[in-house]
């Protein structure tokens, strides 16, 4: 039976406390808020583990409201009262892809910075420790070889959020707070492209809240997947428009990162969208093969596509 490593558990009592620990400790530390990617991460022995700071005590983390012209949503806030506020009705692609997100039971712990921060998966990574140990170290774990692809120079882990395509779609940012203070920066900045190490935020730094533009937007999310109760994406398409055909196209669960493409025009969109295929790059590290999972971003935009035309 798999047991949890020891390690130092923290649960501070205000958010001033919490910016200290992550400052003190810093990549050493895990964040625990609702535990669905973490915990089962921690189990295998995939996520090495000296400090565990759990959220459960700090308050004004949780939470969907609007603010001017701006819809700011609380990282602690989970997917499913996400999923149930009337205000994530303007914005398809969202709602879908809360709707879409694991399965109910985990959406009711899962929370929506846990979601966006989750880190990337590979089938020779994701596995316990022991399975791990037929393999040679790869780049994720402290080696160097990457055992997806052979001769691999880099970590192909992919990013498989489902929330993050949504918000980029939306042209969401979010706020970034630590000791030294806050800052605010668009969703997809926040991502390396590296899947070694998939985000770029400072030390002591935590995701407080997402922002999105308020205005109501068109559009979708799709994801494919082994199991349509709970899996992770292995493929997955978001798209946002306004009324003047203006938006984002994102594809994720292909690659490192999510990629976004920019268009003014449904008729761009069509172009943009061989694009987005040609730049998908899914290797052989999830459960389908690399060409079917490809294959399915074409098929997703155009579904897509017809529902919004």
């Amino acid at each position: 039976m798999t047991s949890f490593p020891d390690f130092q558990y923290i649960r501070p009592k205000s958010l001033d406390e919490l910016l200290s620990h992550l400052s003190q400790y810093g990549d050493d530390a895990a964040i625990l808020a609702g535990g669905t990617d973490l915990v089962p991460r921690i189990k295998m022995c995939v996520k090495p583990l000296k400090v565990m700071i759990s959220l459960s005590s700090i308050d004004g983390l949780a939470f969907v409201h609007h603010i001017g012209e701006t819809l700011r949503i609380g990282a602690k806030t989970t997917i499913d009262e996400l999923q149930h506020h009337p205000a994530i009705g303007d914005h398809p692609a969202l709602h879908e892809a809360t709707l879409l997100t694991a399965s109910e039971n985990l959406r009711l712990k899962g929370t929506v910075g846990g979601n966006i921060m989750q880190e990337s998966r590979c089938i020779y990574y994701n596995q316990p420790k022991g399975w791990r140990a037929s393999f040679k170290p790869c780049f994720k774990t402290g080696g160097d070889v990457c055992n997806a692809i052979k001769g691999g120079k880099r970590c192909f882990a992919t990013y498989c959020g489902d929330l993050a395509p949504a918000l980029i779609s939306l042209n969401a940012s979010v706020c970034l707070i630590s000791k030294e203070g806050e800052r605010e920066i668009p969703l997809e900045a926040i991502f390396t492209g590296n899947g070694t190490t998939p985000f770029s935020l400072r030390r002591g730094e935590l995701l407080k809240e997402v922002i999105i533009p308020s205005s109501k937007t068109i559009g979708g999310y799709r994801k494919l997947r082994m199991r349509n109760s709970i899996d992770y994406p292995l493929a997955s398409v978001a798209i946002s428009s306004d009324e003047a055909e203006q938006g984002r196209l994102v594809v994720g669960a292909v690659n490192p990162h999510p990629l976004s493409y920019e268009f003014s025009s449904y008729r761009q969109l069509k172009e943009l969208f061989e694009k987005a295929y040609d730049d998908a790059a899914p290797v052989g590290n999830m459960d389908l093969s690399p060409l079917y999972r490809k294959w399915m971003i074409r098929v997703f935009v155009q579904e897509l596509l017809k529902g919004m035309m």
